[in-house]
């Protein structure tokens, strides 16, 4: 089985969903870009495995080559394409290739039941293969390094404002008890410089998580896809906040699954993809973010019974080996 891979190398999404599920996957060969040319096809690939869709490739140049060259496609999706209004890319984003490349894939992939409904709209080919995790390897690996306060780890991009805007009002209330907050460390990772505009963003998420800068804590800028776990090694455990919305419910758990690699408890807003997933503290309204940090900071006890417990179940759910078995199970059907 001969794979060719498409996606963006830097794509955060395209590690996770391609590049490190078909690295550990067993296969005969496969090769990783992010173009697609007669030059590459010429070396007789079976499969074309795509992250959502090709920039700079017309569908029909697509449909041409497969002609050409008879390979099938597979296209994986992880999010839905319709975002939501106050998305911050909301007004750049055209869902028009996703669902153009979703109608002619031979074989569609995505990371959950909702998304796959979704998906069954426009293609019938559809198989759910969860995010996964190789734990016990490469980033992925039990790494803690102690602290002297019990730090409290949130990763994200620009595109995750309205979600920590969540955490302002119960972090004003950690502010007020002193006897709290001196027990916390705050660390806010993922900061992008790049550019004036998302610096402007930045700020604004900044004071949110640290209210104006009076919570103690610090900033990280964002790290290589091939690194970025290593945010966690300095962590007690992790918050994800997230606004409850149809384009959200169609996120996958993998925020539960990093902080289950560095056996840290993850405190997460009770919406979907959280709901499911057993071991995760869940928040229900403003007030519970208080109470659950507080009861993680003041009981250790908890604090390391939470965090391996979810360790265990993600590891016995969504090990990547396990859901890789499956991974080249409809990669093999498409090859027959």
């Amino acid at each position: 089985m001969r794979i060719l891979v498409i996606t963006q190398q830097n794509s955060g999404v395209g590690y996770h969903r391609l590049m490190l599920p078909i690295y550990y996957m067993e296969k005969g060969f496969a090769f990783f870009t992010d173009t697609i040319n007669d030059e590459i096809l010429k070396e007789n690939y079976d499969l074309v495995v795509i992250n959502r869709f090709i920039p700079n490739c017309h569908i029909d140049d697509l449909l041409a080559y497969r002609d050409k060259y008879g390979f099938k496609i597979v296209l994986d999706i992880d999010d839905f394409w319709h975002l939501d209004p106050w998305h911050i890319l909301y007004h750049q984003y055209d869902p028009f290739p996703i669902i153009e490349h979703i109608k002619i894939a031979n074989h569609v992939t995505c990371t959950n039941g909702t998304l796959r409904t979704e998906i069954s709209k426009y293609n019938k080919n559809v198989s759910i293969l969860p995010n996964a995790l190789p734990y016990g390897k490469d980033q992925f690996t039990d790494v803690h390094t102690p602290g002297e306060k019990i730090r409290l780890v949130y990763t994200g991009s620009i595109t995750h404002e309205k979600d920590l805007a969540l955490l302002r009002n119960p972090f004003k209330k950690i502010l007020g008890d002193r006897l709290l907050s001196d027990q916390l460390h705050f660390t806010l990772c993922g900061y992008d410089p790049a550019n004036d505009y998302s610096k402007m963003v930045w700020h604004k998420m900044i004071s949110d998580f640290t209210v104006g800068l009076k919570l103690p804590g610090n900033v990280k800028n964002a790290l290589p896809i091939m690194e970025y776990m290593n945010f966690y090694n300095e962590a007690d455990a992790s918050i994800v906040p997230l606004v409850e919305s149809k384009f959200n419910g169609m996120k996958s758990n993998l925020k539960i699954l990093e902080a289950a690699a560095k056996k840290i408890p993850v405190i997460v807003s009770n919406v979907h993809p959280y709901k499911g997933c057993p071991y995760a503290i869940k928040v229900s309204n403003q007030t519970d973010w208080y109470k659950s940090i507080k009861k993680i900071a003041v009981d250790a006890i908890y604090r390391k019974e939470m965090g391996e417990a979810n360790y265990e179940w993600c590891a016995n759910n969504f090990h990547l080996d396990k859901i890789n078995i499956l991974r080249k199970q409809i990669y093999q059907s498409l090859c027959q």
